[in-house]
């Protein structure tokens, strides 16, 4: 498991954040301010660290997309509600916009408010930045939904939700094992280019399993309702 793999743990202790030596990944997400009060401003800097880090670092990068992982599934269920092709379409557009805006995040003039910087971020280039390429259903929508589809997000979502829990859920409710590799790869930011590369397959089908893979996902832990 690799929230407790010997080599990943020694990368995360080199990186010299504050507190006392990692044993278990999730202890960093806990200091970097998973479940924790929103005026964490302990968790805000530490969390700051890790995303300088995430510049240059996968691993660093993916446990802060694990941090924001909630808010984006939130994003997505609203977002869900007015983009062509549902949920599953608003989550494969949110996580692969989300990588790049860790990978991005200009730390050195946003240090504060680093994880409602980033989910906000996210959304925006996901669902504004460009999305006159985007479709969008017409169907009648509640103001305040709509004003609310325009504001950052306030960190108003369930923190118990996380990647390898979602993962680990749908694989208790009998999810196609074969599909836990494709949605790692969803979370990690590649796209189905990058998919279709890697199992030499055409363009076509990789964005067929994904969208399997994601709704299979959501189907079996529900995270969509």
């Amino acid at each position: 498991m690799i929230s407790v793999r010997n080599r990943e743990l020694e990368i995360v202790n080199s990186w010299s954040l504050p507190g006392p030596r990692v044993t278990h990944l999730d202890e960093v997400l806990v200091r970097a301010g998973f479940n924790t009060a929103r005026d964490d401003s302990q968790g805000d800097h530490y969390l700051w660290l890790l995303v300088k880090q995430a510049t240059s670092d996968d691993l660093a990068a993916r446990i802060v997309l694990q941090r924001i992982l909630p808010p984006l599934l939130a994003i997505a269920r609203r977002r869900g509600r007015i983009v062509e092709g549902g949920i599953d379409t608003a989550i494969a557009d949110v996580l692969p916009s989300a990588w790049g805006v860790i990978r991005k995040y200009p730390w050195h003039r946003r240090s504060n408010k680093v994880a409602a910087n980033l989910v906000r971020d996210s959304e925006y280039y996901a669902f504004v930045h460009g999305n006159r390429s985007k479709r969008y259903k017409v169907i009648p929508i509640d103001p305040l939904v709509l004003s609310e589809s325009l504001v950052a997000p306030q960190d108003e979502f369930d923190e118990e939700i996380n990647l390898d829990k979602l993962i680990a859920l749908a694989l208790a409710q009998g999810i196609n094992p074969k599909h836990i590799a494709i949605l790692r790869a969803v979370a990690s930011g590649e796209n189905a280019s990058a998919i279709a590369t890697r199992y030499g397959v055409a363009e076509r089908t990789a964005r067929a399993w994904r969208a399997k893979a994601i709704s299979e996902l959501r189907v079996r832990t529900r995270c969509a309702v």
